[in-house]
């Protein structure tokens, strides 16, 4: 008598009241902290002089200058560009930023996901909605993906390309030349050696 059928699930009238109160939990929880992490961003607004400076000294490190900027080759021409890795520094340095990956749902063989980067003092916000096929490109075509990490990993390496266009569409872009220039002079040997080290 306290079945309710939904979809291809039966729950029980109960089990069906429960998840609707979690998820209102869950959603008001999320509610709050952005609440709580605008109010933060405006009591310490970042110090851009701090921040620029802590994102240079991060670039002195070799193990990220050497991994700062994706190369690959597109036919003729030579695509290039700032990768994840320093991204995620400049992000982190620059503070006062969200940002992450979210899957929003996935079904019939393929993902939709969300990267995003808001930054909560000046209300800047980057966000980008994509579908990931579970299926990986191979020499004899297209293979289909059935294990969850490789459905994980494909989906991870795509978003991290969108992450990476949020975070830079975020942060100003002479801050992202900066950090490109100071990566390029550590790995010429024109740099000092961070501080920290």
């Amino acid at each position: 008598m306290n079945q309710l059928q939904t979809g291809n699930k039966g729950l029980s009238f109960d089990a069906f009241q429960q998840q609707g109160v979690m998820a209102n939990q869950v959603a008001s929880r999320e509610a709050e902290e952005v609440k709580m992490a605008i109010f933060l961003a405006k009591q310490f607004p970042r110090n851009q002089f701090e921040a620029e400076n802590r994102i240079k000294e991060s670039c002195k490190r070799v193990s990220l200058a050497s991994t700062a900027v994706y190369n690959y080759k597109r036919g003729s021409t030579k695509v290039e560009g700032p990768s994840i890795r320093l991204a995620e520094v400049l992000a982190q340095n620059w503070g006062n930023l969200h940002y992450g990956i979210k899957e929003l749902e996935s079904k019939n063989g393929e993902s939709t996901m969300m990267a995003y980067c808001w930054d909560m003092e000046t209300n800047v916000r980057q966000e980008k909605i994509f579908t990931v096929r579970h299926v990986r490109d191979t020499r004899q075509g297209k293979q289909k993906l059935d294990q969850e990490r490789d459905i994980y990993e494909t989906n991870a390496s795509s978003a991290s390309r969108r992450l990476r266009a949020c975070i830079l569409g975020v942060i100003p872009g002479d801050v992202v030349d900066m950090a490109v220039q100071q990566c390029n002079m550590t790995l010429s040997g024109q740099s000092d050696t961070p501080l920290k080290d």
